[in-house]
Formats: structure tokens, C-alpha cells, sequence
């Protein structure tokens, strides 16, 4: 063994044991609000299978085309960055040449000279960290049984166990997720306003990392803080101000989006992006391409881009179809169909059961998920490109479900369904007696 594999084998271990203490402490933090909190086994497992995923896809001899090619730009840019001074603007997240994951990556090369092995450790550990934030949210909406479901299965889901150790954005967007919705979850129980801080966090990273999808993940996070100040404006005093607060971002706002979405404006940003996504297939090769080229659609207005936009969400959610099987990039996206189609299913049916509720049971995690489905459907130009971005929406949609599910069963359960249907005490037979006709009650009284 050449000093160099020891050397990259020192990292990784290094690294592992950097992320166990990193989620160990965090689960401990979050337990000491969360007693019943009981997450480490399938944290542990879900670190662990992330691990051997990326030990597997890179002895596969595919792993270039299942990872993608923006991972050699991403280092070759992180190796800008690393070699530049650190009073240079190349360590701030202000331009697409250094996004905030560059300069994670670099910040790690220059610290410690992470090979690529030890930063995919760290991407898992980010990632995993912003799953662990989610549960905390489920806990919070939905109480222990519910986190504890969560987090099995969001540590098991097929789609995170391979993205989570890309080398791109995906992880840290996973961790402002994580925030956004925990934050949201603390302004929609009692308006707290370190919720808003957090909330804010988290926007902040995905502004640094994916912008187009950062600001309408902030505008969701603003509609969640009205909606939640709206239903407490008669309990909570802090409601009123933080109302007039968001109506004054929005109003502040609202001509920089009508810029944005003027037909120059489309045209030369939204629509050429498209145009350039979205090349006939001759151009790009087979249909069978490991990226599956999407049909064009039309974003060049704002008529055009409403009616056009359901089709885009279509292709994000449920693109690769799982019949298209024809390469080893399409077999893989088409598993993550099978378990949206799953997911979907059940999710119809919990919402059905929680009519009239759902939002107030699961805002928080629908309104980050609803704005980072725009974002995604307006951007996206292929079906590989889409299963990567669907990442993010199955984490909060099964987040959600997850919350549903709950609030379903202890629904029926308050209602009496832990009972045979028909099988009703002689208590409950007393008390039906009683209510059908109080003159029960009071016979029953003058015979003591």
C-alpha cells in the first residue's frame, strides 16, 4: 500500500469520526427538548449505508455517469478557491464560480487536504445532519412514535442513500431544508422567533448554494410565518408585528419579481436555459441517454410559463417513467419513480383522512415543499438532472406523510377505532343511555 492510499484511508477514517461526534451531539442537543427523541440506530444505519453506497458506486466502473460530470468542475473550482488568499472574494458565495459547496470543498482541501473519498464522508454527514433537523420537526408536529418512523425511513430511502455523497449542491440543500423546516415548525406552534432566525439559516444556505431555488424557498417561509401570525393574532402579541414584517419584505419585493418575470426577462434567462436543456434528441444522442432529455416547453411569458408549468412539475416528480430501464442512470432514477408513486398513494390517502387539517398539521414542511416544487419545475431540463432535484421533495413529502399518518391514527384512536367495531362496553352502553334521555340520571339518583 503506496503512502498515498494510507494517506486518503487516515482521511476518510478522520472523517467518519469527525461526522459521528458532529450527529452525536446534535441528537443529544435536540434531546434535551425532545426527551423521548430516540434516533441513533437508524442515524447510525442510515451514515452507514450512505458509506458502503459510496464505496459500491465507485468500484462499479459506472460511477462517472451515475455522479455526473459537474463533479470534476466543482473540484476544479474548489482548487481555485483553495489555492487563492483567504481575504480573497473567492471565499464568499457570491458568484456561480463559487458557490458555497466550492467553497466547502475547498475549505476542507485546504485545512486538511481532503481527498475526494473524505469529502463524500462529509457530504453525507451534512446531508444526514439535515435529515436529523426534519425529525426534530416531526417530532415537534407529531411527537416521538412519528420521528422515530421518519427517520427509518428517510435514512433508508433509495434516492438520499445515493445523492447524499455526490460531490454537488445537494447535501447542503438537504441542511437548509432541514432548517427551514424546523424553524418553521417552532413560528407555527408558538411563533417563537428564534424559529424565524433558524428558518432564516437555513434560507441563507440555499441562497449561497442554489439561488433560483433559495428565493422561492424564502418566499414559502414567508407565507408559512403570515399564515402562522394570521391564526395567532388573538394569543400571541408578537403576531401583529410580525405581520406588518412580512407584508413590508413582500411589498419591497414585488417589483423586483415583476422584473423578473417580464417576457425580456423569461426570454434571456428562463427560456434560453430551456432552449439549451432541452436540444432535440439527434442532437443529444439516443432517447435512451443517460439523462433523458425533456420535451420543450414554453416559459417565454407569464401566460406561457402558468400554462406550461404542470407539465414541468409532472416531469419532475414522476420522470424517468419506471419503464425506462434502458441504462444503468434511468434503472436507478426509475426506482425512485416507484417509490414517489408509493409515496404518492399513500400520501392521498392521509390527507383524505386528515380533510379540513392537513395544513394545520403539516404547514410547515408543505409550504417549503409546494415553492421548492416551482423552483424545480421551472429550472429543470432533463429527467437526470429532475431525480436529483426530486431528492429534496421526497424528503419533505415524506416528512409530511409521515406527520399525516400520525395525526390519522390518533384521530381514529381518540374516536374509539382501537375498539371492535360493535363491541361497546356496558359503561358506554350506560353512557348512551344517558345522553338519549337525562331522566336516566336522575331515576338513577332517587334510588340511592
Amino acid at each position: 500500500m503506496s503512502d498515498t492510499q494510507l494517506y486518503e484511508i487516515e482521511c476518510v477514517v478522520l472523517a467518519t469520526l469527525l461526522v459521528g461526534f458532529v450527529l452525536t451531539y446534535v441528537i443529544r442537543r435536540l434531546a434535551r427538548t425532545r426527551p423521548e427523541l430516540s434516533i441513533g440506530a437508524p442515524v447510525a444505519v442510515g451514515v452507514a449505508v450512505r458509506l458502503v453506497a459510496i464505496v459500491v458506486v465507485s468500484l462499479s466502473g459506472a460511477a462517472r455517469t451515475l455522479r455526473g460530470g459537474d463533479e470534476l468542475r466543482f473540484l476544479q473550482d474548489a482548487e481555485v478557491i483553495r489555492n487563492a488568499p483567504l481575504d480573497s472574494e473567492l471565499w464568499l458565495p457570491i458568484a456561480s464560480s463559487h458557490r458555497l459547496h466550492q467553497i466547502l470543498f475547498a475549505g476542507q482541501m485546504k485545512l486538511a487536504d481532503f481527498p475526494d473519498a473524505a469529502l463524500r464522508v462529509t457530504q453525507v454527514g451534512i446531508a444526514m445532519l439535515g435529515v436529523i433537523l426534519v425529525v426534530a420537526a416531526i417530532y415537534d408536529l407529531a411527537g416521538p412514535r412519528a420521528a422515530t418512523l421518519g427517520m427509518w425511513v428517510l435514512a433508508l430511502e433509495p434516492a438520499g442513500i445515493f445523492f447524499n455523497g455526490i460531490l454537488h449542491r445537494e447535501a447542503l440543500l438537504v441542511l437548509a431544508s432541514g432548517l427551514v423546516v424546523l424553524g418553521g415548525a417552532k413560528i407555527w406552534a408558538k411563533l417563537e422567533l428564534h424559529g424565524v432566525l433558524i428558518l432564516g439559516l437555513g434560507c441563507a444556505i440555499a441562497l449561497g448554494t442554489r439561488p433560483y431555488a433559495a428565493w422561492l424557498l424564502i418566499t414559502g417561509g414567508l407565507l408559512l410565518i403570515l399564515h402562522a401570525s394570521l391564526r395567532q393574532v388573538g394569543t400571541r402579541l408578537r403576531s401583529v408585528p410580525l405581520i406588518y414584517a412580512v407584508v413590508v419584505v413582500v411589498a419591497a419585493a414585488t417589483p423586483a419579481v415583476l422584473a423578473m418575470t417580464s417576457q425580456d426577462s423569461l426570454e434571456q434567462n428562463l427560456q434560453s436555459a430551456q432552449n439549451a436543456n432541452t436540444l432535440s434528441i439527434d442532437a443529444r444522442g439516443t432517447a435512451q441517454s443517460a439523462n433523458l432529455s425533456l420535451e420543450y416547453v414554453d416559459f417565454s411569458s407569464r401566460s406561457d410559463l402558468i400554462v406550461n408549468l404542470p407539465q414541468r412539475v409532472r416531469d419532475v416528480v414522476l420522470r424517468p417513467y419506471p419503464w425506462q430501464v434502458q441504462n444503468t442512470s434511468q434503472q436507478l432514477g426509475a426506482i425512485g419513480t416507484l417509490v414517489v408513486l408509493a409515496a404518492l398513494f399513500l400520501l392521498v390517502r392521509y390527507v383524505r383522512r386528515n380533510r379540513g387539517r392537513v395544513l394545520a398539521v403539516a404547514a410547515p414542511f408543505i409550504y417549503p415543499a409546494f415553492f421548492l416544487l416551482i423552483a424545480y419545475a421551472l429550472s429543470v431540463g432533463n429527467a437526470g438532472t429532475g431525480f436529483r432535484y426530486r431528492t429534496h421533495l421526497v424528503l419533505l413529502g415524506l416528512a409530511t406523510l409521515v406527520v399525516l399518518r400520525e395525526h390519522a391514527l390518533r384521530r381514529d384512536s381518540s374516536d374509539g377505532g382501537e375498539q371492535p367495531q360493535g363491541d361497546t362496553t356496558q359503561a358506554q352502553r350506560r353512557m348512551d343511555e344517558i345522553r338519549a334521555d337525562p331522566k336516566v340520571l336522575v331515576g338513577a339518583r332517587s334510588t340511592r
